[in-house]
C-alpha cells in the first residue's frame, strides 16, 4: 500500500466506527482588485461637494477627502491561512452530531490595517433524507460562535438544506439555502442582522484533476435592527467561484495545487463605502486534506446485501448409511435389509417358480409348518402383503433352495 492508505488503514482500525471526522489546510495568497469594498472613484466624486466648497475646508479635511478617495480600487496582494476541522458521531446511519472548528488568517503586504484573524467554534446536527437513488436532501442545524480580532464577538444561528445529485460518478451537483441569523450574546439571535445565502454549483474529478464552479447570492438584511447592526444599512452580494485543482502526489492524494478566481458584485446598499462597489480575488496555493467517513453507513449497506443475498437452507433429510454388514438377528423379512439399496414395492417378482421355497426361507413360521394347506394359506397371505426384499446374491440364492428342499 502507499503510504496515504496505509495511515488511512491504520486509522480506521483505531478510531470507533461511528467517530467521522474531515480536516484540511489551506495556505494560499491571493491578489485582490478592492480590498476596501469601495464603490468608483467616479462615484464617489459626483456625491463630493464642489470643487469650490472643498477648496474652503481646512487642510485635515482636505486631507481625509483625499485619503477616502484613494482608498476607491486599492490593490493588496494578502497571505491567507485557512486551517477547518470537523468531527462527529453518528447517532443513526442518516443522523450525526458534529463540532467545527476553523480560523482565517489575511496579512495584507501593504495596508496592514486591515489584517485580521477570525476564529469559529460550532456544534450542530444533521440529516439525510435520501431521494432515489442519486439525490440526497441533508437538513443541517448549526450554532457558532465567531471571534475577531479587535472585533466584539458575534453569536449566530445557521439552519440550512443542501440538495445533492449525483450526475455521474465523476459529476455532483448541489445547490443550497442557509439563513445566518446573527446577535451579540450566546443564543440570543437574531439582535444584529439576517443574512439568507443562496448557493449552487457543481464539482467533476478527472484523474488527478479536479473542477468546481459555484455561485452565491447573500442578502444582509440590517436596518430593521437600527442601532444594535454593526453597519444599518441593507446590502447584497453576489459571488462566484470557479477552481482548478491538482494531486501532486500519487501517494499523498489529499494533497492539491489550485487556483480559484473569486469576482464579487455588491450592490444595493446605495454605494455605500465598505459595502459597494466590485472586486475581484486571484487564489493560488496548496490545500492538504484528509477525512475518516462513518462506517456505520457503509456496515449497514452490507448487511441489507448480504441478507438480500441469503437464502433459506434446505431442510436437511436423515438418511441412513448402507452398511455393509449385518447381524444374524438382523437377516429377516420383516425388516429391510439395506445392505445395497433398498428394491422397490413389488413382489410379483417373487411369484412363479422358486417363490414358495424363497417365502419358506425366509418365514420361520413357514419353516416349522409341516402342513402344505396351511403352509399354501400363510403364503399367499403373505405374497398379498407388500415386503421389502433384497437383492440376493447367486451364491445366497443358492443356499436358500437348498434349506427349503432339506426342511420340505
Amino acid at each position: 500500500m502507499t503510504f496515504g492508505e496505509n495511515l488511512q488503514l491504520r486509522v480506521l482500525q483505531k478510531l470507533p466506527a461511528r467517530f467521522y471526522m474531515t480536516g484540511s489546510i489551506e495556505s494560499s495568497f491571493r491578489y485582490e482588485t478592492n480590498i476596501f469594498q469601495f464603490p468608483r472613484k467616479s462615484i464617489l466624486l459626483r456625491q463630493l461637494p464642489p470643487p469650490e466648497t472643498i477648496r474652503r475646508l481646512s487642510a485635515q479635511d482636505q486631507l481625509t477627502v483625499s485619503n477616502i478617495l484613494s482608498l476607491a480600487s486599492r490593490e493588496d496582494t494578502i497571505f491567507r491561512v485557512l486551517p477547518n476541522v470537523t468531527g462527529g458521531f453518528a447517532i443513526t446511519p442518516r443522523t450525526r452530531v458534529f463540532t467545527n472548528y476553523f480560523m482565517i488568517r489575511d496579512s495584507l503586504m501593504h495596508n496592514t490595517r486591515l489584517n485580521t484573524t477570525i476564529h469559529s467554534i460550532a456544534g450542530g446536527v444533521q440529516h439525510d433524507f435520501p431521494i432515489g437513488q442519486r439525490a440526497n436532501l441533508q437538513a443541517e442545524f448549526q450554532c457558532r460562535e465567531l471571534f475577531q480580532a479587535h472585533q466584539q464577538p458575534v453569536f449566530d444561528f445557521l439552519p440550512g438544506l443542501t440538495v445533492s445529485y449525483v450526475a455521474t460518478p465523476r459529476t455532483v451537483l448541489f445547490a443550497n439555502a442557509l439563513l445566518q441569523m446573527r446577535g451579540k450574546k450566546y443564543f440570543q439571535a437574531p439582535t444584529k442582522e439576517i443574512d439568507p445565502f443562496y448557493t449552487w454549483g457543481a464539482l467533476h474529478q478527472r484523474g488527478g484533476w479536479s473542477f468546481s464552479a459555484s455561485s452565491t447570492l447573500v442578502q444582509n438584511f440590517r436596518e430593521p435592527f437600527r442601532r444594535n447592526a454593526t453597519i444599518p444599512v441593507n446590502n447584497y452580494a453576489f459571488i462566484c467561484d470557479f477552481e482548478v485543482a491538482r494531486r501532486l502526489f500519487r501517494q499523498l492524494p489529499g494533497l492539491q495545487a489550485f487556483v480559484r478566481a473569486e469576482p464579487i458584485f455588491n450592490f444595493h446598499s446605495n454605494n455605500r463605502p465598505g459595502l459597494a462597489g466590485q472586486d475581484f480575488r486571484l487564489f493560488w496555493g496548496l490545500r492538504m486534506a484528509a477525512s475518516k467517513p462513518a462506517l456505520t453507513t457503509a456496515l449497514e449497506s452490507l448487511r441489507r446485501q448480504l441478507e438480500e443475498q441469503e437464502v433459506a437452507p434446505p431442510t436437511p433429510e436423515e438418511k441412513t448409511k448402507p452398511s455393509a454388514y449385518l447381524m444374524p438377528e438382523q437377516v429377516i423379512a420383516a425388516a429391510p435389509q439395506p445392505i445395497h439399496g433398498f428394491m422397490a414395492d413389488n413382489t410379483n417378482a417373487y411369484k412363479g417358480t422358486g417363490s414358495t421355497e424363497s417365502l419358506l426361507s425366509l418365514h420361520q413360521e413357514l419353516r416349522e409348518s409341516s402342513d402344505a394347506t396351511n403352509a399354501a394359506v400363510a403364503i399367499t397371505a403373505v405374497a398379498s402383503t407388500p415386503v421389502l426384499m433384497p437383492a440376493r446374491t447367486p451364491v445366497q440364492h443358492q443356499i436358500a433352495e437348498a434349506e427349503a428342499s432339506s426342511e420340505l
